[in-house]
């Protein structure tokens, strides 16, 4: 499934931005600006992203969430499919963007919400989380 912006407060999908991770980076995560490029983020327990969901989409379990607190600026990556299988499973298919590839990268601001399967641990509907530093929600 990956991940997907669901609500937005804002359709402003601002600059080119190229993944400037050390490695790959899978959709549904969020990154944070470095520059021209975007980075993985430091851990950061302050910003919340509230669980307002958890539900099952295409047989893949995924988490809603709505932007409650940020504290800088977070990118929500929903790239295409590198390797798009016309005959494989939905869930089969490779969401990742590798490193100086460009981004599809939408500035997250509150009250926004997406939908990802990029989580730590398993999000609980109705509880606040915060972002890990490989960019996922837990």
């Amino acid at each position: 499934m990956a991940g997907y912006m669901t609500k937005l407060q804002s359709y402003m999908y601002e600059g080119e931005w190229v993944n400037g991770a050390a490695n790959p980076v899978p959709n549904g995560i969020v990154m944070v600006q470095d520059g021209d490029k975007l980075i993985l983020p430091a851990a950061d327990s302050t910003t919340k992203f509230v669980c307002k969901e958890v539900t099952t989409v295409y047989g893949v379990v995924g988490y809603r969430f709505v932007v409650d607190k940020l504290n800088k600026r977070y990118y929500f990556v929903e790239n295409g499919m590198d390797n798009f299988n016309d005959g494989g499973d939905y869930d089969n298919r490779e969401y990742v963007t590798k490193k100086g590839d460009l981004l599809r990268a939408h500035p997250l601001i509150v009250g926004d919400e997406f939908l990802t399967n990029a989580v730590t641990g398993t999000p609980v509907a109705g509880t606040a989380y915060g972002v890990q530093a490989d960019g996922t929600i837990g």
